[in-house]
Protein backbone atom coordinates (compact mmCIF):
# COMPACT_ATOMS: atom_id res chain seq x y z
CA UNK A 1 0.00 0.00 0.00
CA UNK A 2 2.74 2.51 0.87
CA UNK A 3 4.63 1.34 -2.32
CA UNK A 4 1.47 2.19 -4.28
CA UNK A 5 1.57 5.72 -2.70
CA UNK A 6 4.75 6.76 -3.62
CA UNK A 7 4.71 7.75 -6.81
CA UNK A 8 1.16 10.10 -5.88
CA UNK A 9 3.23 11.57 -2.88
CA UNK A 10 6.36 12.14 -5.22
CA UNK A 11 4.63 13.52 -7.90
CA UNK A 12 2.28 15.71 -5.51
CA UNK A 13 5.83 17.22 -4.37
CA UNK A 14 6.78 18.00 -7.98
CA UNK A 15 3.54 19.42 -8.36
CA UNK A 16 3.89 21.87 -5.37
CA UNK A 17 7.64 22.36 -6.04
CA UNK A 18 6.44 23.64 -10.09
CA UNK A 19 4.09 26.02 -8.55
CA UNK A 20 6.40 27.40 -6.04
CA UNK A 21 9.08 27.43 -8.96
CA UNK A 22 6.35 29.48 -10.95
CA UNK A 23 5.99 32.27 -8.27
CA UNK A 24 9.20 32.63 -7.87
CA UNK A 25 9.49 33.28 -11.68
CA UNK A 26 6.13 35.91 -11.36
CA UNK A 27 8.04 37.40 -8.93
CA UNK A 28 11.20 37.90 -10.41
CA UNK A 29 9.82 38.89 -14.13
CA UNK A 30 10.08 42.94 -14.50
CA UNK A 31 7.18 44.58 -12.81
CA UNK A 32 5.80 45.83 -16.52
CA UNK A 33 4.89 42.45 -17.47
CA UNK A 34 3.22 42.19 -13.91
CA UNK A 35 1.07 45.45 -14.14
CA UNK A 36 -0.01 47.25 -17.54
CA UNK A 37 -0.17 50.59 -15.08
CA UNK A 38 3.16 50.67 -14.02
CA UNK A 39 4.76 49.46 -17.60
CA UNK A 40 3.09 53.26 -18.60
CA UNK A 41 4.19 55.06 -15.69
CA UNK A 42 8.16 54.22 -15.87
CA UNK A 43 8.19 58.22 -15.45
CA UNK A 44 7.83 58.05 -12.17
CA UNK A 45 10.82 58.47 -9.97
CA UNK A 46 11.20 59.43 -6.29
CA UNK A 47 13.47 62.41 -5.95
CA UNK A 48 17.33 61.76 -5.25
CA UNK A 49 16.91 64.47 -2.48
CA UNK A 50 13.53 65.56 -0.32
CA UNK A 51 12.58 66.77 3.00
CA UNK A 52 9.24 65.47 2.46
CA UNK A 53 8.37 62.02 4.05
CA UNK A 54 7.82 58.73 1.28
CA UNK A 55 4.34 59.09 1.61
CA UNK A 56 3.94 62.56 0.71
CA UNK A 57 6.37 62.48 -2.22
CA UNK A 58 4.36 59.37 -3.43
CA UNK A 59 1.46 61.77 -3.69
CA UNK A 60 3.22 64.51 -5.19
CA UNK A 61 4.51 62.48 -8.28
CA UNK A 62 1.21 61.26 -8.58
CA UNK A 63 -0.92 64.07 -8.26
CA UNK A 64 2.04 66.11 -10.72
CA UNK A 65 0.95 63.56 -13.33
CA UNK A 66 -2.18 63.64 -12.91
CA UNK A 67 -2.29 67.14 -13.36
CA UNK A 68 0.00 66.91 -16.50
CA UNK A 69 -2.60 64.82 -17.98
CA UNK A 70 -0.16 61.25 -18.33
CA UNK A 71 -2.63 59.20 -17.03
CA UNK A 72 -5.65 57.76 -18.78
CA UNK A 73 -9.09 58.66 -16.74
CA UNK A 74 -10.05 54.75 -17.93
CA UNK A 75 -7.54 52.80 -16.96
CA UNK A 76 -6.65 51.79 -13.60
CA UNK A 77 -3.61 53.71 -11.58
CA UNK A 78 -0.36 51.53 -10.43
CA UNK A 79 -1.31 48.84 -7.69
CA UNK A 80 -0.10 49.30 -4.98
CA UNK A 81 2.12 45.88 -4.50
CA UNK A 82 3.50 46.77 -8.14
CA UNK A 83 3.78 51.02 -7.31
CA UNK A 84 5.98 49.82 -3.96
CA UNK A 85 8.30 47.60 -5.90
CA UNK A 86 8.63 50.17 -8.62
CA UNK A 87 9.72 52.78 -5.97
CA UNK A 88 11.21 50.35 -3.84
CA UNK A 89 9.03 51.72 -0.80
CA UNK A 90 6.70 49.36 1.65
CA UNK A 91 2.90 48.66 -0.09
CA UNK A 92 1.62 50.33 3.30
CA UNK A 93 3.71 53.90 2.30
CA UNK A 94 2.37 53.41 -1.37
CA UNK A 95 -1.51 52.70 0.32
CA UNK A 96 -1.31 55.73 2.59
CA UNK A 97 -0.07 57.75 -0.73
CA UNK A 98 -3.61 56.73 -2.10
CA UNK A 99 -5.71 56.97 0.87
CA UNK A 100 -4.47 60.88 0.82
CA UNK A 101 -5.26 61.40 -2.86
CA UNK A 102 -8.55 60.29 -2.23
CA UNK A 103 -9.28 62.30 0.40
CA UNK A 104 -7.99 65.72 -1.27
CA UNK A 105 -10.19 64.35 -4.57
CA UNK A 106 -7.89 63.64 -7.11
CA UNK A 107 -8.25 60.07 -7.20
CA UNK A 108 -11.30 57.92 -6.33
CA UNK A 109 -11.05 54.23 -5.23
CA UNK A 110 -13.12 51.08 -7.33
CA UNK A 111 -14.35 48.05 -5.81
CA UNK A 112 -12.25 45.39 -7.72
CA UNK A 113 -10.83 47.10 -9.57
CA UNK A 114 -8.25 49.54 -8.25
CA UNK A 115 -7.22 53.00 -7.84
CA UNK A 116 -8.46 55.70 -10.88
CA UNK A 117 -7.96 59.43 -11.93
CA UNK A 118 -10.92 61.32 -10.90
CA UNK A 119 -12.38 62.16 -14.11
CA UNK A 120 -13.95 65.95 -12.77
CA UNK A 121 -10.64 66.67 -11.37
CA UNK A 122 -9.15 65.29 -14.69
CA UNK A 123 -11.16 67.72 -16.73
CA UNK A 124 -10.16 70.58 -14.99
CA UNK A 125 -6.82 69.47 -15.26
CA UNK A 126 -6.59 69.14 -18.93
CA UNK A 127 -8.16 72.92 -19.22
CA UNK A 128 -5.82 74.32 -17.24
CA UNK A 129 -2.38 72.34 -18.75
CA UNK A 130 -3.89 73.38 -22.30
CA UNK A 131 -3.83 77.20 -21.62
CA UNK A 132 -0.97 77.08 -19.52
CA UNK A 133 3.01 77.20 -20.23
CA UNK A 134 5.08 73.64 -19.52
CA UNK A 135 6.63 73.84 -16.40
CA UNK A 136 10.53 72.13 -16.54
CA UNK A 137 12.61 71.48 -13.67
CA UNK A 138 15.91 72.47 -16.35
CA UNK A 139 16.91 75.60 -18.51
CA UNK A 140 16.43 74.49 -22.49
CA UNK A 141 19.34 73.57 -24.15
CA UNK A 142 18.40 75.57 -27.14
CA UNK A 143 18.75 79.19 -24.90
CA UNK A 144 23.17 78.59 -25.20
CA UNK A 145 22.51 76.84 -28.57
CA UNK A 146 20.13 79.43 -30.33
CA UNK A 147 21.40 82.94 -28.40
CA UNK A 148 19.80 85.23 -30.44
CA UNK A 149 19.04 83.57 -33.64
CA UNK A 150 15.61 83.50 -34.65
CA UNK A 151 12.88 80.94 -32.99
CA UNK A 152 10.38 79.31 -35.77
CA UNK A 153 7.96 79.68 -32.91
CA UNK A 154 8.62 83.48 -32.08
CA UNK A 155 7.93 84.25 -36.16
CA UNK A 156 4.88 86.19 -37.18
CA UNK A 157 2.02 83.78 -37.69
CA UNK A 158 -1.80 83.98 -37.43
CA UNK A 159 -2.60 82.75 -34.74
CA UNK A 160 -6.43 81.38 -33.62
CA UNK A 161 -7.11 80.15 -30.30
CA UNK A 162 -7.76 76.71 -30.40
CA UNK A 163 -11.43 77.15 -29.33
CA UNK A 164 -12.13 79.47 -32.04
CA UNK A 165 -15.27 77.85 -33.04
CA UNK A 166 -16.57 78.51 -29.70
CA UNK A 167 -16.57 82.37 -30.22
CA UNK A 168 -20.10 83.78 -31.66
CA UNK A 169 -18.39 85.26 -34.69
CA UNK A 170 -15.18 83.95 -36.10
CA UNK A 171 -14.19 85.92 -38.87
CA UNK A 172 -11.11 84.15 -39.56
CA UNK A 173 -9.55 82.25 -42.49
CA UNK A 174 -8.39 78.49 -43.14
CA UNK A 175 -11.95 77.70 -41.34
CA UNK A 176 -15.13 76.45 -42.56
CA UNK A 177 -18.85 75.96 -41.34
CA UNK A 178 -18.44 71.62 -40.37
CA UNK A 179 -22.07 71.51 -40.73
CA UNK A 180 -20.80 71.97 -44.18
CA UNK A 181 -19.05 68.76 -44.49
CA UNK A 182 -19.78 66.24 -47.10
CA UNK A 183 -19.58 63.86 -44.36
CA UNK A 184 -22.16 60.51 -46.11
CA UNK A 185 -19.83 61.24 -49.49
CA UNK A 186 -16.54 61.22 -47.27
CA UNK A 187 -17.48 58.32 -45.11
CA UNK A 188 -18.20 56.39 -48.46
CA UNK A 189 -15.04 57.18 -49.88
CA UNK A 190 -12.99 55.92 -46.91
CA UNK A 191 -14.98 52.81 -46.72
CA UNK A 192 -14.27 51.98 -50.41
CA UNK A 193 -10.51 52.84 -49.90
CA UNK A 194 -10.41 50.62 -46.84
CA UNK A 195 -11.68 47.79 -48.83
CA UNK A 196 -9.93 44.38 -48.49
CA UNK A 197 -9.51 44.61 -52.48
CA UNK A 198 -6.89 47.60 -51.55
CA UNK A 199 -5.63 46.82 -48.78
CA UNK A 200 -1.99 45.76 -49.97
CA UNK A 201 -2.11 49.75 -52.18
CA UNK A 202 -2.38 51.62 -48.88
CA UNK A 203 -0.74 49.20 -45.97
CA UNK A 204 2.90 49.72 -48.17
CA UNK A 205 5.25 52.12 -47.78
CA UNK A 206 5.02 53.64 -51.31
CA UNK A 207 8.85 55.24 -51.21
CA UNK A 208 8.65 58.25 -53.63
CA UNK A 209 5.24 57.33 -55.19
CA UNK A 210 2.05 58.27 -54.02
CA UNK A 211 -1.68 57.27 -54.85
CA UNK A 212 -1.93 56.31 -58.71
CA UNK A 213 -5.82 57.01 -58.87
CA UNK A 214 -5.55 60.48 -57.22
CA UNK A 215 -3.00 61.51 -59.27
CA UNK A 216 -4.61 60.41 -62.43
CA UNK A 217 -7.87 62.12 -60.84
CA UNK A 218 -6.55 64.90 -60.72
CA UNK A 219 -4.82 64.53 -64.96
CA UNK A 220 -8.61 64.07 -65.60
CA UNK A 221 -10.71 66.27 -63.44
CA UNK A 222 -9.64 68.99 -61.54
CA UNK A 223 -6.72 70.42 -63.33
CA UNK A 224 -8.00 69.88 -66.79
CA UNK A 225 -10.79 72.36 -65.16
CA UNK A 226 -8.09 74.54 -64.63
CA UNK A 227 -6.66 74.22 -67.81
CA UNK A 228 -3.58 72.50 -67.02
CA UNK A 229 -2.24 69.77 -68.93
CA UNK A 230 -0.36 67.80 -66.42
CA UNK A 231 1.32 64.02 -67.43
CA UNK A 232 1.78 61.63 -64.41
CA UNK A 233 5.36 62.33 -63.79
CA UNK A 234 4.44 66.26 -63.58
CA UNK A 235 2.24 65.73 -60.10
CA UNK A 236 3.34 64.97 -56.75
CA UNK A 237 0.84 64.45 -53.96
CA UNK A 238 1.96 66.77 -50.93
CA UNK A 239 0.53 66.99 -47.33
CA UNK A 240 -1.44 70.23 -48.22
CA UNK A 241 -0.42 73.37 -49.96
CA UNK A 242 1.92 74.21 -47.11
CA UNK A 243 3.87 71.14 -47.36
CA UNK A 244 4.39 72.19 -51.19
CA UNK A 245 5.77 75.10 -49.99
CA UNK A 246 8.19 73.87 -47.99
CA UNK A 247 9.41 71.41 -50.50
CA UNK A 248 9.99 74.44 -52.80
CA UNK A 249 11.57 75.98 -50.23
CA UNK A 250 14.26 72.93 -49.63
CA UNK A 251 14.75 73.43 -52.89
CA UNK A 252 15.88 76.69 -53.53
CA UNK A 253 17.67 77.06 -50.28
CA UNK A 254 19.50 73.41 -51.95
CA UNK A 255 20.61 75.76 -54.84
CA UNK A 256 21.50 78.59 -52.91
CA UNK A 257 19.50 80.95 -54.24
CA UNK A 258 16.64 83.64 -52.39
CA UNK A 259 13.14 83.66 -52.31
CA UNK A 260 10.99 86.48 -53.00
CA UNK A 261 7.47 86.68 -51.67
CA UNK A 262 4.32 89.32 -51.79
CA UNK A 263 4.41 92.07 -49.07
CA UNK A 264 1.37 91.51 -47.49
CA UNK A 265 2.09 87.76 -48.22
CA UNK A 266 0.65 84.27 -46.33
CA UNK A 267 3.25 85.00 -43.83
CA UNK A 268 3.35 80.73 -43.12
CA UNK A 269 4.57 80.48 -46.54
CA UNK A 270 7.42 83.33 -45.83
CA UNK A 271 8.40 81.73 -42.53
CA UNK A 272 8.69 78.25 -44.58
CA UNK A 273 11.39 79.63 -46.61
CA UNK A 274 13.04 81.54 -43.90
CA UNK A 275 13.29 78.14 -41.67
CA UNK A 276 14.46 76.46 -44.81
CA UNK A 277 17.59 78.54 -45.27
CA UNK A 278 16.16 80.86 -48.19
CA UNK A 279 17.23 84.59 -47.68
CA UNK A 280 13.59 86.08 -48.10
CA UNK A 281 12.94 88.94 -50.14
CA UNK A 282 9.88 91.42 -49.97
CA UNK A 283 8.24 92.80 -52.94
CA UNK A 284 5.07 94.91 -53.14
CA UNK A 285 1.67 94.25 -53.43
CA UNK A 286 -0.60 96.88 -55.27
CA UNK A 287 -4.37 96.56 -56.98
CA UNK A 288 -3.57 94.09 -59.32
CA UNK A 289 -1.05 91.84 -57.00
CA UNK A 290 2.93 91.14 -57.09
CA UNK A 291 4.30 94.56 -58.68
CA UNK A 292 6.29 91.99 -60.58
CA UNK A 293 8.68 94.98 -62.01
CA UNK A 294 10.05 95.31 -58.22
CA UNK A 295 11.24 91.75 -58.05
CA UNK A 296 15.71 91.17 -57.33
CA UNK A 297 17.08 89.89 -59.92
CA UNK A 298 19.39 87.54 -57.45
CA UNK A 299 16.43 85.47 -56.91
CA UNK A 300 15.79 81.46 -57.58
CA UNK A 301 12.13 81.28 -57.02
CA UNK A 302 9.02 83.86 -56.84
CA UNK A 303 5.77 82.86 -54.31
CA UNK A 304 2.67 84.76 -55.70
CA UNK A 305 -0.84 84.06 -55.17
CA UNK A 306 -2.02 85.23 -58.15
CA UNK A 307 -6.07 84.41 -58.14
CA UNK A 308 -6.94 85.75 -54.68
CA UNK A 309 -3.88 87.84 -53.33
CA UNK A 310 -3.44 86.30 -49.83
CA UNK A 311 -4.17 88.48 -47.70
CA UNK A 312 -6.01 91.35 -50.14
CA UNK A 313 -7.89 89.33 -52.25
CA UNK A 314 -6.84 91.20 -55.73
CA UNK A 315 -6.97 89.11 -59.04
CA UNK A 316 -3.71 89.06 -60.95
CA UNK A 317 -4.41 90.02 -64.62
CA UNK A 318 -3.11 88.11 -67.64
CA UNK A 319 -0.76 90.89 -68.58
CA UNK A 320 0.98 91.21 -65.44
CA UNK A 321 1.11 87.02 -65.34
CA UNK A 322 2.60 87.10 -68.99
CA UNK A 323 5.04 89.64 -67.43
CA UNK A 324 6.52 87.22 -64.71
CA UNK A 325 6.96 84.06 -66.72
CA UNK A 326 9.25 86.71 -69.12
CA UNK A 327 10.81 87.99 -66.51
CA UNK A 328 11.60 84.39 -64.79
CA UNK A 329 13.11 83.11 -68.23
CA UNK A 330 15.50 86.36 -68.05
CA UNK A 331 16.66 86.13 -64.37
CA UNK A 332 16.75 82.44 -64.53
CA UNK A 333 13.69 82.03 -61.32
CA UNK A 334 11.17 79.52 -60.85
CA UNK A 335 7.40 80.66 -60.26
CA UNK A 336 5.60 79.53 -57.10
CA UNK A 337 1.64 79.86 -57.81
CA UNK A 338 0.07 79.42 -55.15
CA UNK A 339 -3.72 78.89 -56.38
CA UNK A 340 -5.30 80.18 -53.59
CA UNK A 341 -9.32 79.98 -53.45
CA UNK A 342 -9.08 79.76 -57.51
CA UNK A 343 -12.63 78.39 -57.64
CA UNK A 344 -14.71 81.10 -55.73
CA UNK A 345 -14.64 83.90 -58.11
CA UNK A 346 -18.42 85.73 -57.73
CA UNK A 347 -17.83 88.83 -60.35
CA UNK A 348 -16.22 87.50 -63.03
CA UNK A 349 -14.98 83.75 -64.79
CA UNK A 350 -11.70 82.56 -63.28
CA UNK A 351 -8.69 83.72 -65.17
CA UNK A 352 -5.97 80.90 -66.46
CA UNK A 353 -3.44 79.91 -63.78
CA UNK A 354 -0.13 80.94 -65.05
CA UNK A 355 1.39 77.17 -65.08
CA UNK A 356 -0.87 76.91 -68.55
CA UNK A 357 0.23 79.91 -69.64
CA UNK A 358 4.05 79.68 -69.04
CA UNK A 359 6.19 78.16 -72.63
CA UNK A 360 9.73 77.51 -70.80
CA UNK A 361 8.41 75.26 -67.70
CA UNK A 362 9.25 77.57 -64.85
CA UNK A 363 6.00 77.84 -63.04
CA UNK A 364 5.10 75.25 -60.57
CA UNK A 365 1.66 75.35 -59.50
CA UNK A 366 0.60 74.62 -55.74
CA UNK A 367 -2.78 73.12 -55.16
CA UNK A 368 -4.69 72.22 -52.27
CA UNK A 369 -7.76 69.96 -51.66
CA UNK A 370 -7.81 70.57 -48.21
CA UNK A 371 -9.06 74.16 -47.98
CA UNK A 372 -12.36 73.09 -50.28
CA UNK A 373 -13.61 70.38 -48.09
CA UNK A 374 -11.89 70.13 -44.92
CA UNK A 375 -8.33 71.98 -43.80
CA UNK A 376 -7.74 68.79 -41.60
CA UNK A 377 -7.45 66.51 -44.66
CA UNK A 378 -3.79 68.00 -45.29
CA UNK A 379 -3.85 67.04 -48.77
CA UNK A 380 -2.12 68.96 -51.55
CA UNK A 381 -0.18 68.49 -55.00
CA UNK A 382 2.09 70.20 -57.03
CA UNK A 383 2.52 70.41 -61.09
CA UNK A 384 5.78 71.33 -62.39
CA UNK A 385 8.36 70.29 -64.45
CA UNK A 386 9.52 66.32 -64.79
CA UNK A 387 12.92 67.28 -63.23
CA UNK A 388 11.87 69.58 -60.67
CA UNK A 389 9.27 66.60 -59.25
CA UNK A 390 11.74 64.55 -59.34
CA UNK A 391 13.95 66.49 -57.30
CA UNK A 392 11.22 67.65 -54.65
CA UNK A 393 9.79 63.58 -54.65
CA UNK A 394 13.40 62.92 -53.46
CA UNK A 395 13.61 66.34 -50.82
CA UNK A 396 9.96 64.74 -49.48
CA UNK A 397 11.18 61.16 -49.38
CA UNK A 398 13.97 62.44 -47.20
CA UNK A 399 11.37 64.61 -44.72
CA UNK A 400 7.88 62.23 -44.81
CA UNK A 401 8.58 59.63 -47.30
CA UNK A 402 4.66 60.46 -48.66
CA UNK A 403 1.59 61.56 -47.24
CA UNK A 404 -0.46 58.50 -46.04
CA UNK A 405 -2.00 56.39 -49.19
CA UNK A 406 -4.95 55.88 -47.23
CA UNK A 407 -6.36 59.33 -47.62
CA UNK A 408 -5.12 59.45 -51.25
CA UNK A 409 -7.02 56.86 -52.49
CA UNK A 410 -10.04 58.20 -50.23
CA UNK A 411 -9.37 61.18 -51.98
CA UNK A 412 -9.57 59.53 -55.61
CA UNK A 413 -12.95 57.63 -54.89
CA UNK A 414 -14.28 60.76 -53.66
CA UNK A 415 -12.99 63.44 -57.17
CA UNK A 416 -14.09 59.63 -58.97
CA UNK A 417 -17.52 59.92 -57.65
CA UNK A 418 -18.78 63.10 -58.11
CA UNK A 419 -18.67 64.17 -54.75
CA UNK A 420 -15.81 67.26 -55.22
CA UNK A 421 -17.77 68.90 -57.85
CA UNK A 422 -21.32 68.29 -55.88
CA UNK A 423 -19.17 70.03 -52.77
CA UNK A 424 -17.49 72.67 -54.90
CA UNK A 425 -20.55 73.72 -56.86
CA UNK A 426 -23.01 73.50 -53.52
CA UNK A 427 -20.22 75.88 -51.20
CA UNK A 428 -19.56 78.33 -54.33
CA UNK A 429 -23.59 78.66 -53.90
CA UNK A 430 -23.24 79.44 -50.52
CA UNK A 431 -20.25 81.13 -50.02
CA UNK A 432 -21.25 83.92 -52.95
CA UNK A 433 -24.03 84.35 -51.20
CA UNK A 434 -22.10 85.27 -47.72
CA UNK A 435 -19.73 87.25 -49.57
CA UNK A 436 -22.45 89.49 -51.00
CA UNK A 437 -23.93 89.61 -47.18
CA UNK A 438 -20.49 90.53 -45.60
CA UNK A 439 -19.42 93.27 -48.13
CA UNK A 440 -22.66 94.86 -47.76
CA UNK A 441 -23.08 94.68 -44.55
CA UNK A 442 -19.12 96.20 -44.33
CA UNK A 443 -19.94 99.07 -46.35
CA UNK A 444 -23.19 99.73 -44.54
CA UNK A 445 -21.03 99.06 -40.86
CA UNK A 446 -17.93 100.97 -41.54
CA UNK A 447 -18.35 103.57 -44.26
CA UNK A 448 -14.72 105.20 -43.31
CA UNK A 449 -12.98 102.16 -44.23
CA UNK A 450 -11.84 101.38 -47.74
CA UNK A 451 -12.75 97.67 -49.01
CA UNK A 452 -10.51 96.30 -51.43
CA UNK A 453 -12.00 95.70 -54.57
CA UNK A 454 -11.73 92.00 -55.34
CA UNK A 455 -13.18 89.01 -57.96
CA UNK A 456 -14.52 86.60 -54.87
CA UNK A 457 -12.58 84.82 -52.26
CA UNK A 458 -13.48 83.99 -48.59
CA UNK A 459 -12.23 87.34 -46.80
CA UNK A 460 -12.33 90.89 -47.38
CA UNK A 461 -9.09 93.45 -46.42
CA UNK A 462 -9.98 96.36 -45.37
CA UNK A 463 -7.74 99.82 -44.73
CA UNK A 464 -9.01 101.94 -41.92
CA UNK A 465 -8.63 105.61 -41.31
CA UNK A 466 -4.75 107.05 -40.22
CA UNK A 467 -5.81 106.91 -36.47
CA UNK A 468 -7.39 103.35 -36.71
CA UNK A 469 -4.95 100.28 -34.88
CA UNK A 470 -5.81 97.17 -35.99
CA UNK A 471 -4.23 95.14 -33.20
CA UNK A 472 -5.97 96.91 -30.76
CA UNK A 473 -9.48 96.91 -31.91
CA UNK A 474 -8.57 92.65 -32.27
CA UNK A 475 -7.55 92.58 -28.61
CA UNK A 476 -10.66 94.14 -27.65
CA UNK A 477 -13.07 92.17 -29.29
CA UNK A 478 -12.28 89.01 -27.81
CA UNK A 479 -14.36 90.02 -24.69
CA UNK A 480 -17.54 90.54 -27.32
CA UNK A 481 -16.73 87.37 -28.62
CA UNK A 482 -15.48 88.46 -31.95
CA UNK A 483 -12.17 87.09 -33.52
CA UNK A 484 -10.51 88.96 -36.64
CA UNK A 485 -7.03 88.84 -38.26
CA UNK A 486 -5.41 92.12 -37.53
CA UNK A 487 -3.49 92.95 -40.26
CA UNK A 488 0.38 93.33 -38.82
CA UNK A 489 1.25 89.97 -39.10
CA UNK A 490 1.16 89.79 -42.67
CA UNK A 491 3.69 92.77 -43.38
CA UNK A 492 7.22 91.91 -43.18
CA UNK A 493 7.24 95.44 -41.41
CA UNK A 494 4.36 94.96 -38.90
CA UNK A 495 4.05 98.86 -38.83
CA UNK A 496 2.45 99.03 -42.21
CA UNK A 497 -0.37 96.91 -41.51
CA UNK A 498 -1.40 99.20 -38.71
CA UNK A 499 -4.50 99.98 -40.33
CA UNK A 500 -5.63 96.80 -42.08
CA UNK A 501 -7.84 94.11 -40.96
CA UNK A 502 -8.88 90.60 -42.83
CA UNK A 503 -12.49 89.43 -42.42
CA UNK A 504 -13.14 85.93 -43.16
CA UNK A 505 -16.49 84.33 -43.41
CA UNK A 506 -16.31 80.90 -44.10
CA UNK A 507 -16.82 79.40 -40.66
CA UNK A 508 -19.82 81.30 -40.01
CA UNK A 509 -23.59 81.19 -41.41
CA UNK A 510 -25.34 84.12 -43.07
CA UNK A 511 -27.37 84.48 -40.61
CA UNK A 512 -24.62 86.07 -38.14
CA UNK A 513 -22.69 87.90 -40.27
CA UNK A 514 -24.12 91.08 -40.18
CA UNK A 515 -24.57 91.21 -36.14
CA UNK A 516 -21.02 90.10 -35.91
CA UNK A 517 -20.01 92.73 -38.34
CA UNK A 518 -22.55 95.43 -36.03
CA UNK A 519 -20.09 94.88 -33.18
CA UNK A 520 -17.09 95.20 -34.89
CA UNK A 521 -18.48 98.46 -36.02
CA UNK A 522 -19.46 99.70 -32.35
CA UNK A 523 -15.62 98.65 -30.63
CA UNK A 524 -14.42 100.61 -34.25
CA UNK A 525 -16.59 103.80 -32.91
CA UNK A 526 -15.20 103.16 -29.35
CA UNK A 527 -11.86 103.30 -30.63
CA UNK A 528 -12.24 106.79 -32.36
CA UNK A 529 -14.35 108.43 -29.29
Amino acid sequence: MADRRAPDLERLAIEVAARKAQTLVRISQPFSLRDHAVHNAQFLRLPETSQGNLRNQICELISSAIARDLFPVSEPLPSCRALAVHLGVSRNTVYDAYCRLIDIGLVTARDRSGYFVNEAFAKTATAIQSHSESEHPYQSPLDRMMGDAKRPSRMARVDHPDDWDSYDYPFVYNQIEPAQFPIQAWRESMRVAMATSNLEVWSRDAAGTGSAKLVKQLQQRLLGYRGISASYDQILITSGAQNAIFLLGCLTAYLGRGVAVEDPCYPEARNAFEVAGNTVHNVRVDAEGLVVSEIPQEVGLVYTTPSHQFPTSVTMPHERRLELCDRAVQDDFLICEDDYEAEMNFVQARGRPIRSIDTNGRAIYVGSLSKSVAPGLRIGYMVAHADIIKEIKAIRRYMMRHPPILMQEAMAHFIASGALDAHLRKMERRYRARWEITQSALSEYLPDFVIQASLGGTCFWLTGPPDFDSTTLARNLTARSVLIDEGSVFFKDPRQGRRNLRIGFAALPKSEIRDGIKIIAEEVGKLRT
